[in-house]
């Protein structure tokens, strides 16, 4: 009976210690493994007309947003803005998303859209093919998500102030 409590000790240590480095290696990629795509999306379920669903995606070099709506495609066809972005904002932008930032991407957090919200969606795709992402309701990002947007933000003010 001791031996069989010893093993199951040990199993269970094993399988949380194993655990915890999955969630480190998810929060810390490998050291090579670099940033290619930021994409935050922003849908608001319940609007009509316009342009409900947003999408922006932030790669070297560029900035594009699209605007869709959802409700009346033929009103209101997609519109998509490009933006240059320089190659010190996409640097800073890899740099800033941290393991603290990281660590804010839960997958979701609560119901995001259930009660027909606005929901607010961010992905950060690495080179070896892995995706991060989290969702949420307007107004209720985590803090290191917030940053984060406001980051982008920043920078895509930035670029619509230069040239094409």
């Amino acid at each position: 009976m001791e031996r069989q409590a010893w093993t199951w000790c040990c199993i269970v240590g094993l399988t949380i210690n194993v655990s915890a480095q999955g969630a480190a290696q998810r929060l810390n990629p490998a050291p090579n493994v670099q940033i290619v795509r930021v994409r935050i999306g922003e849908s608001c379920g319940w609007c009509t007309g316009n342009y409900d669903d947003n999408v922006t995606t932030i790669e070297p070099g560029s900035i594009v947003r699209l605007n869709r709506s959802s409700s009346d495609r033929k009103a209101y066809p997609d519109i998509e803005t490009k933006y240059r972005i320089t190659k010190r904002d996409w640097v800073d932008l890899q740099h800033f998303i941290d393991a603290g930032v990281l660590g804010a991407f839960t997958d979701q957090r609560g119901c995001p859209g259930c009660a027909d919200e606005p929901t607010v969606s961010v992905e950060v795709q690495f080179s070896n093919g892995t995706r991060k992402s989290v969702g949420y309701n307007v107004g209720e990002t985590a803090p290191p998500i917030t940053a984060l947007l406001q980051k982008i933000a920043a920078i895509q003010a930035k670029a619509k102030l230069q040239k094409p």
